[in-house]
């Protein structure tokens, strides 16, 4: 054996471990349950195939917009407070405008000064008097609006996808519908209302003081758990955006998320605390008062706690929830199905048994037309699946049925590339050539052909997985892989097998 030879076996062989060692997971995927542990993952089926929950959310852009607005009326009454210009109160209209109210209207040039300087996306609109007060209204243009709603599309499925990831559902699928709309397919899950309640809640986490003197201004009304109103002070002084990490814990038979804050959460915390020591700080979730425990002294530690009678899965679900942040809008559901598995089993059997079918057809005509070097043929067609099927194990792809013909697809087309090199051998027997020159010719002569074929098919999988969605994706990730393994098979394996095996016939080569 040559060194060429000996190298290529050497190659040969080393990919054949690699494969085995991507398909373990696949092999034993009871032992690969946590993802990380391996290099390659099990393969999983879509959603078209195991079953699972399939969800269709329209954003509320519009929400999303008045959020931010509300957000930016917070600070500029911080801004207008150290100016000691007294707001009386902020809000929106019937139109969506900001609205600002100050108490006077003896600074108001200043106050339109400072949000000129300090918010440049704001357009104002107009000044309304009100008796010695006046209304400052304040909007932003459709460009901002259309930004901002983009924006909150992104970061929607962003969180989507940190809460699904957190629930522990394998490779589920989350992607944008339209302009305003989401999908989220979660293979192998049932239970469609849990999915909900971690998926769906918004999640908006505030901390405001309880006022010591209810009915003046500067309050709004919220709602505890039980329904009771409870008037809060009108400013957040803290967000879910200062929690580093929420789980779940049980004190004294009473179940708590315990929320971890960030350094910049610490800080307002701490501050939080040392400035309001006495009274009451309301931790509110989705509008909603859980607790507004008595501040009894500064909390340096940068810990807080949320309790309110809960049970240990809505524990565990709000702290999923709060780990992986709020939605930056509320989401409508549009449509909510759960898919039984039946006719993804009837699929499955179908598809292998039309898979099957082809290939025995394939590796009949191959031996019967081709002799011995049709055999090397099945053989390197056998390889090809076994390499493709590892693939897919190594890029953690779900398997659909659009997958599944892939995978028929590319087996039925890698044996074309074997006929070409065969036809072509043959030509240069019969032109007098003996056999390592034919099979040397046929292979150099063939190549271009094979790289052509296969390359126009892999150019088309590309522009279907960028264009496609969800199940088209999964067909152009299979037939990619498939092009790639049948080229190495076909220019690499049978020629590694030509060089290694006589394959003598009646004649010089059996082909």
């Amino acid at each position: 054996m040559d060194t060429s030879v000996r190298n290529r076996l050497i190659v040969f062989l080393a990919s054949l471990v690699l494969a085995v060692v991507f398909l373990i997971p696949t092999f034993f995927p009871d032992k690969f349950t946590d993802r990380g542990s391996w290099i390659s993952r099990p393969i999983g089926l879509g959603l078209d195939l195991s079953g699972g929950v399939h969800l269709v959310y329209q954003v509320e852009g519009d929400e999303a917009v008045n959020s931010q607005l509300l957000t930016k009326a917070n600070s500029i009454r911080a801004d207008l407070r150290e100016l000691k210009i007294p707001v009386l109160k902020t809000g929106l209209d019937s139109k969506g405008q900001l609205e600002i109210t100050l108490a006077s209207n003896r600074r108001t040039e200043e106050a339109k000064n400072k949000i000129a300087e300090a918010y440049s996306d704001l357009n104002f609109v107009d000044s309304v008097p009100d008796g010695e007060r006046i209304r400052l209204v304040y909007s932003v243009s459709e460009l901002n609006r259309e930004k901002i709603k983009t924006q909150a599309m992104a970061r929607t499925i962003e969180t989507l996808r940190n809460r699904v990831d957190q629930f522990g559902v394998a490779e589920p699928l989350i992607q944008k519908v339209g302009s305003d709309r989401v999908m989220l397919q979660m293979p192998g899950v049932q239970d469609i209302e849990a999915v909900k309640r971690v998926v769906g809640s918004v999640a908006k986490l505030e901390f405001r003081l309880i006022p010591t003197v209810t009915g003046t201004a500067g309050q709004v009304m919220m709602k505890d758990r039980s329904g009771v109103p409870i008037a809060v002070e009108d400013q957040a002084l803290m967000t879910g955006d200062s929690v580093d990490n929420a789980r779940v814990s049980v004190e004294s038979g009473q179940v708590e998320v315990m929320l971890s804050l960030n350094s910049e959460g610490t800080r307002a915390f701490r501050k939080i605390t040392t400035e309001n020591t006495g009274r009451q700080l309301a931790i509110i979730l989705d509008n909603t008062v859980y607790s507004h425990p008595s501040i009894r002294e500064p909390i340096t530690q940068g810990s807080a706690s949320i309790s309110g009678g809960f049970k240990i899965e809505e524990a565990t679900q709000l702290a999923i929830v709060l780990r992986a942040g709020a939605l930056p809008a509320p989401l409508k559901a549009i449509e909510e199905r759960t898919v039984g598995p039946t006719l993804g089993k009837e699929s499955i059997r179908s598809g292998i048994s039309a898979i099957l079918i082809g290939f025995v057809a394939i590796v009949l005509f191959m031996i019967v037309y081709y002799q011995k070097s049709g055999a090397l043929a099945v053989f390197s067609l056998f390889i090809n699946g076994f390499l493709l099927i590892a693939f897919l194990s190594a890029f953690g792809a779900t398997l659909t049925l659009p997958g599944i013909a892939g995978l028929g697809l590319t087996l039925g087309m890698a044996v074309d590339s074997n006929v070409i090199v065969f036809e072509r051998i043959r030509e240069e027997l019969r032109n007098g050539a003996g056999r390592d020159a034919a099979v040397s010719a046929g292979f150099d002569r063939a190549y271009s052909a094979i790289m052509d074929a296969n390359m126009t098919t892999l150019l088309s999988a590309v522009i279907l997985y960028f264009l496609g969605n969800g199940p088209v994706r999964g067909f152009a990730v299979t037939l990619s892989i498939g092009v790639l393994t049948t080229v190495y098979c076909a220019v690499f394996v049978s020629r590694l097998g030509f060089d290694l095996l006589p394959l003598r016939g009646k004649k010089e080569l059996s082909i």
